[in-house]
């Protein structure tokens, strides 16, 4: 599989809630940067772990979260992703980079999400 499709399969198992395939397809050693200091996902993570940690807290803050890829530009082991990002009270759009390792797996996330969207569809 080259980038785009390893990615487009991430989106896929995501959407169909098949977490552990999906977490098989991250690398150990990713680094997720989410910008920002006040939004709950905030920060640098690093590590499987820590990214499965942050992936977690999205059903706590959002209902019926969901992200569908709208088209996806790939540059070597780069991709970014134009998503549409739905919840309760939010329909948005939201970008996503990545990089994906020479053993097929997911190194480097970057989120450039609608945050005002998601702090006002959040769970009071």
């Amino acid at each position: 599989m080259d980038a785009k499709e390893v990615v487009k399969k991430g989106y896929e198992l995501f959407g169909k809630g098949e977490m552990e395939a999906f977490m098989d397809m991250v690398h150990d050693d990713i680094t997720w940067i989410y910008p920002g200091d006040k939004h709950p996902m905030s920060g640098t993570h690093k590590g499987k772990e820590a990214y499965m940690k942050t992936m977690m807290q999205v059903p706590q803050l959002w209902s019926n979260f969901s992200v569908a890829p709208d088209m996806m530009i790939s540059e070597g082991n780069k991709v970014f992703v134009k998503v549409t990002a739905k919840a309760d009270g939010m329909d948005t759009i939201f970008g996503h980079y990545f990089e994906v390792g020479d053993d097929g797996k997911l190194t480097m996330f970057i989120a450039f999400d609608d945050t005002l969207s998601m702090f006002n569809a959040m769970k009071k």
